[in-house]
């Protein structure tokens, strides 16, 4: 399982000494409970971003420059030139030519994430009591791509680096490995349930959703690519593969919708390419609160707010 710095654990939710901490709010001298309901953290102090900027640029893995056709080779591969998938966003198949770049092997956390809320005086993304089930600090922060985007800017900018969203082709590589021809992102480029991927009940056990790093990486040093759907920077358009320049393709110019990889049957090319739009969340949930904050209260979404079950991790170009 990854390891988080313990001065990172501003959040309540964080793991400590590879125990669960009791997901339930606790009373701690340090966090707020907002007039509106919602819970934010103190402010970090510059030695608790100094530890997460060590502990993302330890985490960073890198890829060297290479080329890789994109896309689904099924035909190329399958008796009567069958596809893996039947999505028409997946094809063409097409050449793809990148640069090298270093990626985040673990999608990044709840503990990670909520530094960066701190840090902005915002309260915590997903306070839900839905959410609360699988919201330690070592679970993925499943987040808006808005708040995706603007963590990973924020914690270049921290640690003096030119960080961003992976753009779709760079995220299809690191999951193939460079762009090996594996239709798992796994260790051996199979799904075994239980063992390199999340089962039934493993996700029951952990809240719904397992922890990062539970599961060995693929060849090239990542984790848990397919476990959750992940947010990049691409806009999204059924066709662009059909127009997808060779060198370094970074999605249309323009868009409705963002690009979502990954959690559709975690073959790599069969990955969800449907966007969401990257706006806020409005409406409210209901929040319970213990006692003797009160029971329970429909409270305003957080800004970051995941609407689904995408998780990201951050390149740097």
């Amino acid at each position: 399982m990854k390891k988080i710095d313990l001065v990172l654990l501003v959040s309540l939710f964080a793991v400590q000494a590879g125990v669960q901490a009791d997901t339930k709010f606790q009373e701690n001298p340090g966090i707020e409970v907002l007039e509106d309901g919602n819970v934010r953290d103190p402010a970090p102090s510059s030695q608790q971003i100094a530890s997460l900027v060590a502990q993302t640029k330890k985490n960073l893995v890198k890829l060297p420059a290479g080329t890789f056709d994109m896309g689904d080779w099924g035909p190329e591969v399958n008796p009567q030139g069958l596809p893996f998938d039947g999505y028409p966003q997946s094809k063409p198949l097409h050449k793809v030519k990148l640069k090298s770049f270093s990626m985040s092997k673990y999608p990044v956390t709840y503990a990670e994430f909520d530094v960066f809320s701190a840090a902005h005086r915002l309260p915590r993304a997903n306070q839900s009591r839905f959410s609360r089930k699988s919201r330690t600090g070592n679970h993925a922060a499943l987040v808006s791509w808005q708040g995706a985007k603007e963590y990973c800017q924020w914690i270049g900018k921290q640690a003096g680096l030119a960080m961003d969203l992976p753009t779709e082709a760079q995220w299809e590589y690191a999951a193939r490995s460079g762009g090996k021809r594996n239709l798992f992102p796994t260790d051996n480029g199979k799904e075994e349930k239980g063992r390199n991927f999340p089962s039934y009940d493993q996700n029951k056990e952990d809240g719904g959703r397992v922890r990062v790093g539970k599961f060995p990486p693929n060849p090239a040093g990542f984790h848990d690519f397919g476990v959750n759907g992940e947010w990049v920077n691409d806009w999204y358009a059924a066709d662009y593969y059909a127009n997808s320049p060779v060198d370094n393709p970074k999605g249309p110019v323009s868009g409705k919708e963002r690009v979502v990889r990954g959690n559709l049957g975690q073959l790599v090319m069969n990955m969800e390419r449907n966007g969401y739009e990257p706006v806020e969340r409005t409406d409210t949930w209901t929040l319970f609160l213990d006692e003797p904050r009160g029971a329970e209260k429909e409270v305003p979404y957080t800004k970051f707010s995941g609407k689904e079950y995408i998780a990201f991790r951050c390149v740097v170009n």
